[in-house]
């Protein structure tokens, strides 16, 4: 008898990667890299959001910081000036409005809360300011003022970014210190300064945070003479205010 067998089947070779062309790569990378364009814009405007939204966030900590204070101290807020001191000690951070503050803000100085995100540095500079030029142009001079003397508390500004370059030292401002002033007011110049204004810088791209002395933050492109005041009766700009 023959045996026949059966042939074995001979299965067909794996057919051969094709490897990207060098055009296909190219091709791909262009897309990539247009995604990404297009991509960047919006992270960064994401961004400059998220620090305009931290800054308001801190500036509103502030304002509750100066309330506490003001509830212990017969209702004033923090003394502006380098002559109140928290120590003797006689250091950038023991004298002026935000050592004041310190027992009831938790922060001293050197805290991020009283630096803005968007400051070109990120270092512990100040970049905050108390309002003070009203209270200096009395007779006389005052150096706090009673949150129950405010007649117009949401428009009469009580801390805000402090965006004029002379309150700075260098290489962002030209003030010439060996350190930056920690007790930043504005007691003799002009320290909320907009874009557009000589000398005027915007914190944000959208412009500059300002807490108000009922506890609001609002931001501002800039001056708005309805809604801002350096007075505590009338609406006046900081070029306007006048001792009573």
């Amino acid at each position: 008898m023959t045996i026949r067998l059966a042939p074995a089947s001979i299965k067909p070779a794996p057919p051969a990667r094709r490897a990207f062309s060098l055009i296909e790569v190219l091709v791909v990378i262009a897309i990539i890299a247009i995604l990404v364009a297009m991509l960047m814009p919006v992270l960064r405007v994401a961004n400059e959001s998220a620090r305009t939204v931290r800054c308001a966030t801190q500036l509103r900590q502030m304002g509750q910081a100066i309330f506490n204070y003001a509830s212990a101290n017969r209702g004033m807020v923090p003394p502006w000036g380098a002559a109140n001191k928290i120590d003797t000690l006689n250091t950038q951070l023991s004298h002026g409005w935000i050592a004041m503050l310190s027992r009831y803000a938790g922060a001293t100085a050197a805290s991020p809360l009283y630096h803005c995100p968007a400051f070109p540095y990120d270092d512990a500079t100040v970049t905050y300011f108390m309002t003070a030029h009203w209270e200096n142009l009395q007779s006389p001079p005052l150096h706090s003022i009673a949150l129950g003397r405010i007649k117009l508390a949401s428009e009469f500004l009580l801390v805000a970014e402090a965006t004029a370059q002379r309150v700075y030292i260098p290489p962002f401002g030209t003030y010439n210190a060996p350190l930056d002033n920690t007790d930043k007011d504005d007691s003799g110049h002009k320290d909320l300064v907009f874009f557009g204004e000589p000398g005027g810088y915007n914190m944000h791209r959208t412009g500059n945070n300002i807490l108000f002395a009922d506890g609001h933050v609002s931001l501002f492109r800039h001056y708005d003479p309805h809604a801002i005041t350096y007075s505590p009766d009338k609406m006046q700009n900081w070029d306007d205010v006048t001792p009573q």
